[in-house]
């Protein structure tokens, strides 16, 4: 039996305003690259032996950002073959937005050296900017795959892509204050913060073009499922009948099916419902058995199984009525159900 999973859905959420402190940090952040400011309070230096040790800390912390950035930049450029399957790439995307969580609270536990601790805020803001992006690409995106309204989640998804450019510049304005802060201490042999950078384009986060790649992303739609092949346990012979198909089925209490139900469209479909009535000639009230098939992807074929199906015997024309439910946007039903007539010994 097949258990019922639905495919992800989110409520389309409102934009709040960011806090009061972070709009503060980047106007001081803004100030001190406007004016060519260093960000020491009160100018002071910072210590060699503190600046060397955080820099050292702080490394690993740049290098996994930058993975995850790439991790989600290969899923970014990799929808067109994804989106055949919702569920496992929002586990995937789900993933990408946990990872930049921990890695957020990993650095917020960082110990900042005296005199940089307005330069780690710009890192404690680009951290938090891509774990807001993540979060919010990932509902957006799963969200337009079946939305009406495409435009309003090609806004947002520009929006989040943005948010990711955001993040990219206040990095470039973090690294190059920890490498002044090098450059104007004694610390020896100790390598530059490499660059981080999730979008390489402003391009691509434009609402035009996100709109026109999630038009291309999801093509046209063609939706269908259909009854295969159908195979009675036990088979017996097949007899025509005034032109229709009779199965003659030796002596028999139980009898079992395999039925394969096939989706032909181009989308995964959820929760395809396959629905099996026996009854007789001289007793019309059905018989049902119900099963449901979590996902369906594209092409694919899946078996069936039905037991327990008790038919009359003593040569009464049994029928049995197999359907698969339409999905939503099908058109085509004609081979969404099938009659098979049988008798038994």
């Amino acid at each position: 039996m097949y258990a019922q999973v639905r495919s992800p859905k989110f409520t389309k959420r409102k934009r709040n305003p960011a806090p009061a402190i972070i709009i503060a940090v980047l106007v001081l952040l803004l100030g001190c690259w406007i004016f060519n400011m260093t960000c020491n309070d009160g100018g002071e230096e910072v210590d060699t032996s503190a600046l060397t040790e955080y820099v050292n800390l702080v490394r690993p912390v740049v290098d996994t950002s930058t993975s995850i950035g790439q991790s989600w930049y290969t899923i970014h450029t990799s929808l067109a073959q994804l989106i055949a399957n919702p569920e496992s790439l929002n586990d995937q995307l789900k993933g990408i937005e946990q990872s930049c969580l921990d890695l957020l609270d990993q650095a917020e536990v960082l110990e900042v050296p005296e005199g940089l601790e307005t330069t780690h805020a710009a890192l404690l803001i680009c951290l938090e900017q891509r774990y807001r992006a993540m979060k919010t690409y990932r509902s957006d995106l799963i969200n337009s795959l079946t939305a009406v309204e495409l435009e309003v989640y090609a806004k947002s998804i520009a929006d989040d892509l943005q948010e990711i450019m955001y993040s990219d510049g206040n990095y470039r304005f973090y690294k190059r204050a920890i490498t002044e802060a090098l450059d104007e201490s004694a610390a020896q042999e100790v390598a530059p913060l490499a660059d981080s950078i999730w979008l390489a384009s402003w391009e691509q986060a434009v609402y035009e073009r996100v709109e026109s790649f999630l038009v291309t992303l999801r093509g046209t739609e063609v939706h269908g499922v259909a009854i295969g092949t159908v195979v009675l346990n036990p088979e017996g012979t097949l007899d025509e009948e005034g032109g229709e198909s009779i199965h003659r089925l030796p002596s028999t209490e139980e009898l079992s099916l395999t039925i394969s139900i096939e989706n032909q469209g181009n989308r995964a479909e959820n929760n395809v419902v396959v629905t099996v009535s026996l009854y007789t000639e001289t007793d019309p009230a059905p018989v049902r058995q119900e099963q449901t098939i979590p996902i369906l992807a594209p092409g694919e074929t899946l078996q069936v199984q039905i037991g327990g199906l008790r038919p009359t015997t003593g040569g009464v024309r049994n029928i049995l009525e197999v359907k698969v439910n339409a999905v939503p946007q099908e058109t085509f039903v004609d081979n969404n159900q099938k009659l098979i007539y049988f008798t038994v010994e």
